[in-house]
């Protein structure tokens, strides 16, 4: 009997079955490089179940020292990890126990990304001498490498197998690029700064004191185009064909991010948006407001309890926190109704969203709902 028969309908039959659903995960600040703050595979959260969420576990995210300071919450392939006291560590996200603890001792953390099996920290010395890059095996902890980065560092991102990181060395201007397999430098831009340091598909956009800004490919920091414009990534699509920018004489804008062309400018000004295919969010004084991601042209607004902070879309609905303990609102991310939530949630703190969970921070503790 040939085998060329069954390899031909083994073929056939992969390509007619489903394929796999993605995770429902969250492996950077704004969910993944884009900063979109939308994670589209959450299913298990929805209008029908959120209502019945409760606190299951809460852990501290920071230690005693001055420094250290409690981040923002990733998930990622089974684990919780977090900032924790003295370090940074990997938990189960259904019970809130410690798996594994790196210890960072006269360190505090700036950021975190999960990133080709590794969990990457950005953190700062504790006597003002530096900044640090450094990875760590993410299913156990294990330091695989450290480099310092020569002075003060304020952000991150991870994406195509390249950490970006803002960096100051010399108290100079510089954006710096390393090899997440092994640390090594790849690129630096001097003069350049990552405000809103975002990649919208392996492109970054950066200002040049000036000289407006351009944007540069993550894996070279080759210029892919420039404009005189002074703009800088507020957020992306989450297809990344877009950046959103701010800079552009105080209103919102649109922007193609293979050339550069504005696509629509609103007069909303805006430090952060949220954004899915449809639509784009971000917050307003005591308000959050979602613009046609088409056109820029306002759809609604939700009015919250206190000052509004980054909202996050996960799966169909909307997570709008807002003041210092003041109630989370949870809306119909199309629509902007039927609120619900009540939990204490905090403006400075974005939720994360994933697995099924809801987790929330106010710098000192971090909660998970479910």
């Amino acid at each position: 009997m040939s085998s060329v028969l069954p390899a031909a309908l083994a073929a056939a039959l992969t390509l007619t079955l489903p394929l796999p659903a993605p995770a429902s995960e969250w492996n950077q600040p704004g969910f993944g490089p884009g900063a979109t703050y939308f994670n589209p595979a959450e299913n298990r959260l929805t209008a029908g179940t959120v209502g019945s969420i409760t606190k299951r576990w809460e852990i501290p995210t920071h230690g005693a020292p001055d420094c250290e300071i409690g981040r923002d919450p990733l998930v990622s392939g089974g684990n919780v990890y977090t900032s924790d006291p003295g370090g940074i560590g990997a938990y189960d996200p259904a019970t809130g126990a410690r798996r594994w603890h790196a210890g960072l001792p006269g360190r505090g953390v700036t950021r975190m990304a999960i990133g080709d099996g590794k969990l990457i920290t950005l953190t700062y010395a504790c006597d003002g001498q530096g900044s640090f890059l450094t990875a760590f095996q993410s299913s156990s902890g294990q330091r695989l490498w450290d480099v310092p980065l020569g002075g003060p560092a304020q952000d991150m991102v991870v994406d195509r197998g390249v950490a970006v990181v803002d960096t100051r060395p010399d108290f100079a201007l510089s954006t710096t690029a390393y090899r997440l397999s092994n640390g090594y430098r790849l690129w630096r831009l001097t003069g350049t700064r990552g405000d809103g340091l975002l990649s919208a598909g392996g492109r970054l956009l950066l200002r040049t004191e000036g000289q407006g800004s351009r944007a540069v490919a993550i894996g070279t920091g080759a210029t892919l185009w420039q404009t005189p414009s002074d703009w800088y990534a507020v957020g992306s699509d989450p297809a990344g064909t877009r950046f959103y920018v701010g800079g552009a004489g105080g209103g919102l804008t649109a922007v193609n991010a293979a050339t550069g062309v504005p696509i629509w400018k609103s007069t909303w000004p805006s430090p952060s948006v949220t954004a899915d295919d449809q639509r784009v969010y971000f917050p307003r004084y005591r308000s959050v407001v979602c613009l046609d991601a088409r056109t820029g042209r306002k759809l609604w607004s939700v009015h919250l309890p206190g000052a509004a902070g980054q909202p996050v879309r996960a799966g169909s609905l909307l997570y709008s926190p807002s003041g210092m303990g003041s109630p989370l609102q949870i809306v119909d991310a199309a629509t902007g109704r039927g609120p619900r939530g009540g939990m204490p949630s905090d403006q400075n703190y974005p939720p994360a969203v994933a697995g099924g969970r809801l987790y929330l921070t106010d710098g000192g503790t971090l909660r998970a709902y479910f």
